[in-house]
């Protein structure tokens, strides 16, 4: 995890999707499985930045507020681990589908204006939220009906509290371009 006073990009999920996930997790029995090991809901989100310092913050801001992109729907279907250790086990909602374009272009445009301002990106960041860090044991897939998550604002946040209270206090938030509408289907003549 980051240490407080450091500072990245993110999409938050709203209270509404965390519900939903929550959801199926509950049906499956897996928030029993996981138990003291997930990590706090308000805490959710998809990671937009590398961590950078304190020192940073002004120039974050004014790269996030220069980021030109367009609102996006990445659609959440499984819900999958990673890691050999237990007590280190990852657990993450990811996207069967891969990396939803809109993604692929807001992280563009958020590593484009923060290395306008002189902030070194160095790592990609793939589609998915955390559910827990620490689980103690790996879970075989689990694919749900899907769950669309509307990427419409991104958050400067910096890392705050330690343990329990552990969380992302958002600096500045702004919002993406609205998608335009589609093109309207004229009918057969």
């Amino acid at each position: 995890m980051a240490r407080p006073g450091e500072l990245f990009v993110m999409a938050r999920v709203p209270q509404a999707l965390q519900d939903a996930l929550l959801g199926v997790m509950r049906e499956a029995g897996l928030d029993t499985l996981l138990g003291g090991a997930l990590y706090p809901p308000r805490n959710w989100h998809q990671t937009l930045s590398d961590l950078h310092p304190p020192e940073a913050r002004e120039a974050m801001g004014r790269a996030c507020a220069a980021v030109a992109a367009a609102a996006f729907d990445m659609r959440l279907d499984r819900l999958e681990s990673s890691g050999p250790e237990p007590g280190r086990i990852h657990w993450r909602f990811v996207p069967s589908t891969g990396r939803p374009a809109g993604l692929i272009d807001l992280t563009a445009a958020v590593r484009m204006q923060l290395r306008a301002q002189g902030l070194v990106e160095t790592q990609g960041h793939r589609p998915h939220v955390t559910v827990s860090y620490n689980a103690s044991r790996a879970i075989e897939p689990l694919q749900f009906g899907p769950v669309d998550w509307r990427i419409d604002s991104i958050e400067l946040v910096e890392v705050a509290g330690r343990g329990k209270d552990y969380r992302y206090d958002v600096v500045e938030a702004w919002p993406l371009r609205a998608t335009a509408a589609p093109p309207a289907q004229l009918g057969l003549l």
